[in-house]
């Protein structure tokens, strides 16, 4: 890819700080739809809109803090990761490249209603007939997931998508973010932030590089 840095060989500059804080559930440092100015010309935002028939139901509790995704050494903030490299690269090298890689943002994502998952919606233009529904394990045998592990699960969620939707055909009305032959492939996905719609029910904000 044109202009693409390497991630792992980058200073850490002192702006790239972790943005959990104990207050983080009442306060949070970002909330949905996030910045409006895209971080670079070739990039579009993915118009994923949240399904009716969740935002219509009472939620029992209050939405968590988002959780942002930031490479180390990126020119500014808000370019997020290339899911590609999320799904290649091993956890010690994740830590090397992701900002607070290692901090357990499991343990608050569920700390509302004392749940040990929560279900990831991808509701894609034109596939919301799919009904994508991922479910993310909070937990694992050596504690509470690390930022770096859900950013994994997301990307492999969205991969696990791609393939499957490439074979259905696409709503008219969006044809132009088909997944098929043509269309918008994996390695176009740049992973932003993950956002708790209600409840246990979280969507990802995602960018699409269309270089």
């Amino acid at each position: 890819m044109p202009n693409f840095f390497n991630p792992l060989h980058q200073p850490v500059p002192p702006t790239f700080q972790s943005q959990h804080s104990a207050l983080s559930d009442a306060c949070p440092t970002l909330s949905p739809p996030f910045q409006t100015n895209l971080p670079h010309p070739s990039f579009v935002r993915l118009p994923q809109s949240p399904p009716q028939k969740i935002t219509a139901a009472q939620p029992r509790a209050f939405p968590a803090a988002p959780i942002s995704f930031e490479l180390i050494g990126a020119p500014s903030r808000g370019t997020g990761v290339p899911m590609r490299e999320l799904v290649v690269r091993s956890g010690c090298v994740l830590e090397r490249m992701l900002v607070g890689a290692a901090e357990h943002v499991g343990a608050t994502m569920g700390k509302a209603l004392r749940v040990v998952r929560i279900r990831l919606v991808i509701p894609w233009p034109g596939y919301e007939h799919v009904e994508w529904i991922s479910s993310i394990e909070l937990f694992t045998s050596t504690g509470p997931l690390t930022r770096g592990q859900l950013a994994v699960d997301i990307a492999n969620a969205y991969h696990s998508f791609i393939m499957k939707s490439s074979t259905y055909p696409p709503s008219p009305l969006a044809y132009d973010w088909r997944t098929s032959t043509g269309g918008i492939s994996f390695d176009k996905l740049i992973l932003l932030a993950c956002w708790n719609l209600q409840d246990d029910v979280w969507m990802a904000e995602v960018f699409v590089d269309c270089r």
